[in-house]
């Protein structure tokens, strides 16, 4: 919930188009914080968005990309939507699948209400979208580690029908040099739907942030340069709106979905639960079962227990849980049952509970080489900063809103990334059934009333 207003509304009035029709664009900028405002106040196209209101937005818990975003589009948090990690827990898979489908998501989104409404809605990027039964124009957020030619194959796949005419229309776009990149490829199609299709709601997904400062920390040079890259596609999206004659009645977000933690090591609990047998491996190294296993979430990771492990093998678990938490030499800070996670953070999954490291611990799924990866190791070669910490630590993601229904100059203290889902909804006069958010009012040029 959103906290006390330290700006007055203006009392100018708002801007209607002929019909009193109202539009919606949200822009995802991976891995925004407040801290980021005064920069980001320095670059023309963030700062329209920033003119209007805007604070900061407490993430739930995973503060990962999936389950946050999932949020913004369903105002539940993991427990209501059922998206508890960027990556389904897969024991003994090196690189397991990612929650790409929106089919797997447990509650109505936005684009559900959307379209019992009548309204038309598209997304770009967005995770957990492939696969949509209820948005028109869907170019999800989906790849293929094998290479653009997978990738494209994928795409085209998880894409709505509509969708596949602007994948394949901006499909060189896409960047593939060590790995994906799409923010160039997301804009093209983000801009030529608001030209096209004009659709009321729009949901895009820009990760250039989040890319920079997991490969070189948190305020690097490559990290500004992606802001000012992000820039420059929201000055387009902007563009694209006026183009398109609907800049009026279209009311426009910057979201986030969390911060950034500088990491100092990197823990892999598998690699332990090998040594004490509870996973076990085949003589090529490959996991042949297990009893316990650590699905890393960034700087936490989550306790799952074999459904068929008997009592016995559950009390053992948590009592080497315990030891690792009283060890000096093993990075994790403390064990939260999934009972007390649920509780405080409106947090569900298949999971015995979670496992906080020590400050910038990242867990990883790996159960090969060490357990323990320092930064000053010679042979460290993973990340530089990290996230999926709980939600109140470190610095916070951003909301900001400008446009017809907005406020002009009005700066909130704090809201919850499920009250993003809710105001968005109220502004386009839907209702969620449930919600775990309310309006941020502060940010609205007329109060809510009933």
């Amino acid at each position: 919930m959103s906290d006390t207003v330290q700006t007055a509304r203006p009392e100018s009035p708002a801007r209607t188009a002929p019909d009193g029709r109202r539009r919606l664009v949200v822009l995802s900028v991976d891995a925004m914080s407040d801290v980021d405002v005064p920069f980001a106040r320095t670059l023309p196209n963030f700062a329209r968005i920033l003119a209007g209101g805007w604070g900061s937005a407490e993430a739930i818990y995973p503060t990962v990309t999936y389950p946050n975003h999932t949020a913004q589009t369903t105002a539940r948090t993991a427990d209501g939507h059922g998206i508890y990690a960027n990556e389904k827990v897969s024991p003994g898979v090196r690189v397991p699948d990612w929650f790409w489908d929106a089919r797997d998501i447990a509650s109505p989104t936005i684009f559900d209400l959307a379209k019992e409404q009548g309204l038309t809605t598209a997304s770009v990027g967005w995770p957990v979208t492939g696969w949509s039964p209820s948005i028109d124009i869907a170019v999800p957020e989906i790849w293929d580690r094998a290479g653009l030619e997978q990738t494209l194959a994928v795409l085209r796949d998880a894409s709505t029908p509509r969708g596949r005419e602007y994948v394949d229309r901006h499909a060189g776009e896409i960047s593939w040099e060590r790995k994906q990149v799409f923010g160039r490829f997301n804009t093209a199609v983000a801009t030529d739907i608001l030209r096209t299709d004009r659709p009321d709601v729009l949901f895009v997904h820009l990760v250039d942030v989040d890319s920079a400062r997991h490969s070189t920390g948190r305020f690097t040079p490559e990290v500004k340069e992606a802001f000012e890259r992000v820039d420059g596609w929201i000055g387009e999206i902007l563009d694209a709106l006026e183009d398109a004659g609907i800049a009026e009645e279209t009311n426009v977000a910057i979201v986030s979905d969390h911060g950034h933690v500088e990491v100092g090591r990197c823990f892999r609990g598998n690699n332990l639960l090998v040594e004490r047998g509870f996973v076990r491996l085949d003589e090529s190294g490959d996991v042949s079962s297990w009893d316990a296993w650590v699905h890393g979430c960034g700087l936490t990771g989550q306790l799952y227990l074999n459904p068929e492990a008997d009592e016995t093998t559950l009390e053992k678990v948590l009592a080497l849980v315990e030891d690792w938490v009283e060890d000096p030499e093993i990075p994790v800070a403390a064990f939260h049952p999934l009972a007390d996670m649920t509780e405080d953070y409106g947090y569900a999954g298949p999971f015995l509970g979670v496992l906080e490291g020590t400050s910038g611990t990242n867990f990883q799924n790996l159960w090969e080489g060490r357990s323990l990866y320092g930064r000053f190791d010679e042979d460290y070669t993973f990340l530089i900063s990290q996230h999926g910490h709980l939600p109140e630590q470190d610095i916070q993601a951003v909301f900001a809103m400008a446009g017809p229904d907005i406020a002009e100059g009005v700066r909130f203290n704090r809201c919850t990334v499920p009250d993003e889902a809710v105001t968005f909804a109220h502004l386009l006069g839907l209702e969620f059934p449930e919600a775990d958010g309310v309006v941020v009012e502060e940010i609205l040029r007329v109060a809510v009333t009933g």
